[in-house]
């Protein structure tokens, strides 16, 4: 199998990958964050966007790109990217970042 056939089952097999955040939840079940893993071409337009900074600012850029919810449907929109920054806890919002940041191994974090 060619090494690229690798690299594309490895991204395929963790789309949907999940991030619980507890604190924006009022039923007792954490709220899910889904996203797909970063593609180069994502990190390096974070990147651009924020002058190759990654802050608060990337931080909510990055959440209103790829976070979704269980139907696939974005959470954000660039209209919500005030409120983001203003009237959010940025420590939840930088923990669900990293991890989407962070390499993805669906079969290692739902073991956990």
């Amino acid at each position: 199998m060619p090494a690229i056939d690798n690299v594309i089952a490895h991204y395929s097999r963790n789309k949907g990958s999940v991030v619980l955040v507890p604190e924006w939840s009022e039923t007792g079940e954490p709220f899910k964050v889904y996203y797909d893993p970063m593609t180069p071409k994502e990190r390096k337009a974070v990147s651009q966007d924020n002058n190759g900074v990654f802050d608060a600012e990337a931080n909510v850029d990055l959440l209103m790109m790829k976070a979704k919810d269980e139907h696939g449907q974005p959470l954000f929109t660039a209209d919500d990217r005030h409120q983001l920054l203003t009237q959010a806890d940025g420590a939840i919002i930088g923990r669900i970042a990293l991890a989407i940041l962070m390499p993805t191994n669906r079969k290692a974090l739902e073991k956990n």
